[in-house]
C-alpha cells in the first residue's frame, strides 16, 4: 500500500487467509501466524489492480502471473514485488534530496514572527481562489468561510480577517470580536457559496467557475510552518499571514521556472470523462495547469535528478516516489481545518476542486526524532517507501493480546522475485487484457482476484494524473507506456 497510491485495495489479510485455506492442511488460525511456503504452486490474477492477491501469494513462495489493462497498475505491482537494494536506494535518495534542497530549499522557508527565528521550514502554503468582479473589476477571494484552524489540534480557533487578512486566534467561535489589526468584525461565513460570490466592493453577485477564462487564479493567504527550536516553549501550531519576503520567495520561484526550458513536465490534454470533466468546468485543459510555478519547478528538477540515476532499479523506485509525490504537489489538495494537514488529491476518489488549496513543502521536514513533520514532501515519500520495502524483506502480522497490538514477525516468508543472497521465484506482470493472455493449459493452481469496475474507467481517469508524468520520465522502460492515456485499450 505504501509503495504507491491505488484504489479500492482489499486487506492483505483477506487474501492471505484465502491462499492458506486453499493450500495448507493446518487450521487457518494456526497457519496464519506461522511461516508457509508453496514453491510449486502458480497463482494468477487476471485483473490485478493494486496487486494484493499476487503479493500475498508471492509471499508464501508461489510463482505469480498478473494482468491488467492499466499500465499504471502494471508499473505499481512490479514496484511492489521487485526486490530493492535498500542500502543503495537510501544512499541515492539522500543525495537527491540534498541536491534538490540546494536548488529550491530556500523557496520553502519563512521567518518566524513569534520568536524571531529566520529561515524556518514551511509545512503548508494556503491559497484561496480568486475571481475578478464582473461589474467593478476588483479581485474577490472565494472564501467559503474564514475559519482556518479549529481548536481540536491547536489550542485556539484561527480566523482570517475578511478585510486585512490577518490571522486572529479566538477561544469562542460564538464571540469572535474584532480583528486585532484593523478592527473589522470577524466572521466565519465567507462570500463564496453555491457557485455565487458577492463582491465586497460593489455587492454585485458574481458567478463561478468561469471555464472560458482558463484555469483559476490563486492568492497566498496563510502559512503553517515548523520551528523546531521554539517547539519546547510554544503551545500548538505555528501560523502566519504571508509577509513581503514570503511573497518574494514565491515570485523568485516563478521567475526561475519561467526561465527554465522544461524537459519532463507533461503537456498532455486532459481528456473528457466523468471525473476529468470536473476539471474542465474549472477551465483546466492540460495537466500541467493543475500545479503552480513553484511546484512545476520542483517537479521538473526532481525528474532531472531521477533520470540521472544510473542504477536502473533505484531509478525506477525514485520515479515511483515522484509519481506518488504528485498527490500532494498540486493545486487541488485541500487543508483539513480540524486535523491541520494536507488532504491529497485522491483523499476522495475523484478530482475535488475546492476554493482553498494547500501546497506542501516539496523537500519535506523530519524532526529530531526522525519522524516526518507534515506530509507531501520527498522525505515523507521516501521514508514511507523504504518502510514498505523493508516489510517485503521481513513481513509480519499483527495480533491482539490483552487489548494491546502485537507485531508478530513471520520468519521465512518474503516478498520479491528474489531474496538477498539467492532464492528466486517467477514473477510475470503484463499490461494486457487477460482475455488475450496466452496461458498454457493446466499451468495454474489457482486464480485469486478482486474483480474491477467495468473497463476500469474511473481508476484510469484518476491515474492519468500520475501517468502523464511517469510516461515522460520512464516511458521507454515501462510496459504499456506507449498509450496516450491509461484509458486506451
Amino acid at each position: 500500500i505504501a509503495v504507491h497510491k491505488w484504489f479500492a485495495r482489499r486487506p492483505g489479510t483477506l487474501f492471505r487467509g484465502l491462499v492458506l485455506s486453499e493450500f495448507t492442511n493446518k487450521p487457518l488460525s494456526e497457519a496464519f501466524f506461522s511461516s508457509n511456503s508453496f514453491p510449486l504452486k502458480t497463482i494468477a490474477d487476471p485483473f490485478m489492480g493494486g496487486g494484493t492477491p499476487l503479493i500475498e501469494a508471492n509471499r508464501v513462495g508461489c510463482d505469480v502471473l498478473g494482468f491488467d489493462i492499466n499500465p499504471m497498475s502494471t508499473w505499481i505491482v512490479r514496484e511492489e514485488i521487485e526486490h530493492l537494494d535498500l542500502f543503495a536506494y537510501e544512499k541515492i535518495s539522500r543525495t537527491l534530496i540534498s541536491a534538490l534542497d540546494k536548488e529550491i530549499g530556500g523557496f520553502y522557508r519563512t521567518n518566524c514572527p513569534h520568536y524571531g527565528d529566520d529561515n524556518v521550514p514551511v509545512k503548508y502554503f494556503l491559497w484561496v481562489k480568486v475571481v475578478r468582479c464582473e461589474k467593478c473589476g476588483k479581485d474577490i477571494d472565494l472564501f467559503p468561510g474564514y475559519l482556518l484552524a479549529q481548536d481540536t489540534r491547536h489550542p485556539l480557533n484561527v480566523v482570517v480577517c475578511s478585510r486585512c487578512g490577518d490571522l486572529n486566534e479566538r477561544e469562542d467561535l460564538h464571540s469572535l470580536g474584532k480583528c486585532t489589526s484593523c478592527d473589522e468584525p470577524l466572521k466565519l461565513e465567507g462570500p463564496a457559496k453555491r457557485n455565487r460570490c458577492i463582491c465586497p466592493q460593489c455587492y454585485h453577485i458574481n458567478v463561478y467557475p468561469r471555464p472560458e477564462e482558463g484555469p483559476p487564479r490563486h492568492r497566498l493567504f496563510a502559512l503553517e510552518y515548523h520551528n523546531s527550536r521554539a517547539r519546547t516553549v510554544h503551545t500548538g501550531r505555528f501560523f502566519k499571514k504571508p509577509d513581503a519576503e514570503d511573497l518574494a520567495r514565491f515570485s523568485a520561484a516563478e521567475q526561475r521556472w519561467q526561465a527554465l526550458e522544461p524537459t519532463f513536465v507533461p503537456d498532455q490534454v486532459i481528456l473528457a470523462g466523468d471525473e476529468t470533466d470536473r476539471l474542465h468546468r474549472w477551465g483546466y485543459k492540460r495537466y500541467r495547469e493543475l500545479f503552480n510555478d513553484r511546484q512545476l519547478l520542483g517537479l521538473e528538477l526532481s525528474c532531472r535528478l531521477v533520470s540521472a540515476c544510473t542504477n536502473e532499479r533505484v531509478r525506477h523506485a525514485l520515479a515511483t516516489n515522484l509519481s506518488d509525490l504528485l498527490r500532494y504537489q498540486n493545486m487541488l489538495c485541500r487543508y483539513d481545518s480540524m486535523a491541520l494537514k494536507s488532504l491529497d488529491i485522491f483523499s476522495v476518489h475523484g478530482y475535488p476542486v475546492g476554493l482553498v488549496q494547500c501546497e506542501s513543502n516539496m523537500i519535506g521536514i523530519i524532526n529530531g526524532s526522525g519522524t516526518p513533520v507534515g506530509s507531501g514532501g520527498w522525505k515523507n515519500i521516501i521514508k514511507k517507501y523504504a518502510k514498505a520495502k523493508k516489510y517485503c524483506d521481513m513481513p509480519f502480522e499483527t495480533s491482539q493480546k490483552n487489548g494491546r497490538k502485537m507485531i508478530l514477525p513471520i520468519k521465512g516468508e518474503w516478498i520479491g522475485e528474489q531474496q538477498n543472497g539467492g532464492s528466486k521465484r517467477t514473477v510475470v506482470i503484463k499490461c494486457i487484457s487477460s482475455t488475450r493472455a496466452e496461458i498454457p493449459e493446466q499451468s495454474l493452481d489457482a486464480v485469486f482476484t478482486d474483480p474491477p469496475y467495468f473497463g476500469n474507467v474511473q481508476y484510469a481517469e484518476l491515474m492519468d494524473f500520475c501517468y502523464v508524468w511517469l510516461k515522460r520520465l520512464v516511458g521507454k522502460e515501462a510496459d504499456g507506456f506507449n498509450k496516450e492515456s491509461t484509458r486506451s485499450q
